[in-house]
């Protein structure tokens, strides 16, 4: 498994006449672990929906390893996506939906096959080898929506990785899970980036879980970029209030850095 690079330029994403994603140009080189922050409406989810191409920019260019995909045909650009393990928020896919944990790993091995070739034994003992990864062997037979939020998490990047990534996404994985849950999650993300070479972007509105790997951060405010670097610059209370108002300030623990309200006016 190895990373892929992407790159932006001039990028402008509209909708009902206005721009809600501007970025004038970002590259994340193979194999980096990128945090995206900002406030809800900021374009996060615009821009990972923009680089696995399931949104085309009115202008501007997105390339996956040098290729462009505003250039490429329907198949061709079905193809590089395939490149991409796109992991949505999880209002995004429907919970109730009855296949079993192993049904759903297996979609992410069914989306590199064409059209109605059935998998094989190889196949198989990708799925199941990521099922036993994340911990689901007990699991592998139950109905997906009989799972808690945080096992349902493990299903999703299951099935991403059996896809065999070259660049991973995921747009908020630890949200509405309890705090040992969002622990775990991260802990997962963290193992992943570090065994793999698998390129990373991670949306989270909480910094707090944002794993030590992650040594890149980009924050978004009314979809551009207004800060773009390591965690001990964009995560500090100076940057943070570029993007979000209000009295907060940054805590460091176990090296991960949590925004909590500010304790007084002192704070502001």
């Amino acid at each position: 498994m190895t990373g892929g690079s992407l790159s932006l330029s001039q990028i402008s994403v509209r909708r009902s006449g206005r721009a809600i994603l501007s970025i004038d140009d970002l590259t994340i080189p193979a194999g980096a672990f990128v945090g995206i922050i900002g406030t809800n409406g900021a374009g996060k989810t615009t821009l990972l929906k923009t680089c696995a191409g399931l949104i085309a920019p009115a202008q501007g260019t997105v390339q996956i390893d040098d290729v462009d995909l505003g250039r490429l045909g329907p198949w061709a650009r079905c193809r590089l996506r395939k490149r991409i393990g796109y992991i949505p928020q999880s209002t995004e896919y429907n919970a109730e939906l009855p296949f079993t944990v192993r049904e759903v790993v297996a979609m992410g091995r069914t989306s590199l096959k064409p059209l109605l070739v059935r998998l094989d034994r190889q196949d198989y003992a990708v799925v199941d080898r990521w099922i036993e990864t994340l911990g689901l062997g007990s699991r592998r037979d139950q109905t997906f929506r009989s799972l808690s939020g945080g096992e349902q998490q493990k299903v999703l990047i299951a099935r991403a990785m059996a896809q065999d990534p070259e660049i991973l996404m995921l747009d908020e994985p630890c949200a509405n899970l309890d705090f040992n849950w969002k622990h775990q999650i991260s802990e997962i993300i963290e193992q992943l980036y570090r065994q793999t070479n698998v390129t990373i972007l991670m949306v989270s509105h909480e910094t707090g879980v944002l794993p030590p790997a992650c040594e890149r951060i980009v924050l978004f405010r009314e979809g551009r970029i207004v800060a773009d670097g390591t965690p001990d610059v964009v995560l500090s209370t100076e940057v943070l209030r570029r993007a979000y108002d209000g009295a907060f300030r940054v805590v460091v623990a176990e090296g991960r850095r949590y925004t909590v309200n500010a304790e007084s006016e002192g704070d502001r």
